[in-house]
């Protein structure tokens, strides 16, 4: 992603420019920070902890309008736990804090909250169209019309310039990946622990069934009790929230549905007349809080030791030792030979099984990408259409230097279609015949252009 924001700054734009899996959103707000604030691994890290933090509170308001000032308050925590890990500039906090605007104001101010809702659906379409649907609920009948016209117009005025631009690479990178290669990428549900018994560690592991049972506790006292139809407005969210949950269940894909979850579960246990019902309910708050913060005591107590990555673009920012040290030795390694504007290319250590790419590397050394490809994903650069394309661009920008990045996280095989080989080595092939390897970087191998004759 801020990768993408300094593509952003320097006039490119996704889909037509470089390859993008997310709405327009995020991509431009990224980039307008590096405008203003210049390049840096910090900047993003404050704007993201104003949105964290901003979810979280109207979280608690929108529990407040009907719950009592304890369970209101359990959301808050519950909540600014589920949003504080993991810690990337993902558009998740962004669409996440627009879309709960648009549930507070949905009842006074439709058509602001419409545009919220349709201002979040550019920064992540099922968020933002869940949100218009949540607000309309919100508003009553009346109000439904201007709060879906204000939103669907919003997201059509402000998405239009960038999709217009190349309509199909649109559709091919965000809602044609969702629907063909994001399947290689799926994880099934955990199966069985195998573990000792370590109470922490078995709630995160069975996290994700956490919340698909605490979802359905919920349906089931919703359709029970026949809510009004106005403590239903957080449920399409959480319904989004669960089919990008399923898409992969992982801990960056539990987020949405935790964060929306407590909202309902709260302002039902407000409602539920039974008291063991009532219990059940906030139960499963205290659970996902109590995870939540147990993972962020291991991110304090528990983490490895961490020095500073001395780059002028890390701003203080720091990193496991050897990684910090690795990326400090590169980034003047690289800097030193090759001049500023010149590109060089981050690779994988192979391309016919990728997990996932380091394209934080042209981040850190502030070094172009000759590609369009920052983001390695399986299904896509696997192939031989597009392997072919980026040997096409590398061997007309001819770089200086290639990094391959050669931790074991890169090619690890998962449970799921990615996991295993497409059989096309192409890329690799020519990077072994084009060029040598030179100096080595903890997991950063840097590789000369071979010189010819």
């Amino acid at each position: 992603m801020l990768q993408a924001g300094e593509r952003i700054a320097d006039g490119q734009l996704p889909y037509r420019d470089f390859y993008a899996n997310y709405g327009p959103g995020q991509y431009f707000l990224v980039g307008g920070l590096d405008e203003l604030f210049g390049p840096s691994l910090l900047t993003w890290r404050i704007v993201r902890l104003l949105f964290d933090a901003g979810v979280a509170v109207l979280a608690y308001a929108i529990v407040r309008r009907d719950a009592p000032e304890p369970l209101a308050l359990a959301v808050w925590l519950t909540v600014a736990a589920a949003m504080a890990f993991p810690t990337i500039p993902h558009p998740n906090p962004t669409a996440l804090a627009l879309g709960f605007g648009a549930l507070l104001l949905a009842e006074r101010k439709p058509a602001t909250a419409g545009a919220l809702a349709g201002l979040a659906a550019v920064f992540r379409l099922d968020l933002g169209l869940a949100a218009i649907a949540g607000a309309a609920l919100q508003s009553g009948r009346r109000g439904a019309v201007r709060v879906a016209g204000a939103g669907v117009g919003v997201a059509a005025v402000l998405m239009a310039p960038v999709v217009a631009v190349d309509p199909g690479a649109f559709w091919d990178q965000t809602i044609g990946f969702a629907l063909d290669q994001q399947r290689l990428q799926r994880l099934p549900l955990p199966g069985a622990w195998h573990g000792g018994f370590e109470p922490n560690k078995i709630l995160e592991f069975y996290t994700p069934y956490l919340l698909l049972a605490g979802c359905a506790l919920w349906l089931a006292v919703a359709l029970a009790r026949r809510l009004p139809a106005r403590l239903w407005a957080p449920a399409p969210l959480a319904a989004a929230g669960v089919v990008y949950l399923l898409a992969r269940a992982d801990v960056y894909h539990l987020v949405p549905l935790a964060a929306v979850l407590p909202i309902l579960l709260a302002t039902s246990a407000a409602a539920e007349r039974r008291r063991l019902v009532a219990a059940a309910l906030a139960g499963v708050i205290a659970l996902i809080a109590l995870q939540g913060l147990d993972r962020k005591r291991i991110q304090w107590l528990d983490s490895p030791p961490l020095a500073t990555i001395d780059v002028d673009v890390a701003d203080g920012v720091k990193a496991p030792t050897t990684e910090a040290h690795a990326l400090t030795d590169l980034t003047r390694y690289v800097r030193a030979r090759v001049p500023k504007g010149q590109p060089i290319f981050v690779a994988n250590p192979r391309f016919d099984l990728v997990r996932v790419g380091n394209p934080l590397v042209y981040v850190i050394v502030q070094r172009p990408n000759p590609t369009r490809y920052d983001v390695m994903q399986p299904g896509v650069v696997t192939t031989a259409p597009v392997q072919r394309e980026m040997i096409g661009d590398i061997e007309r920008a001819r770089p200086r230097l290639v990094i391959r990045w050669l931790s074991p996280v890169a090619d690890q095989a998962e449970d799921n279609g990615a996991g295993r080989s497409s059989g096309v080595r192409l890329l690799d092939r020519y990077l072994a015949r084009a060029y040598v390897p030179e100096r080595r970087f903890g997991d950063y191998l840097v590789l000369r252009r071979r010189l010819v004759g």
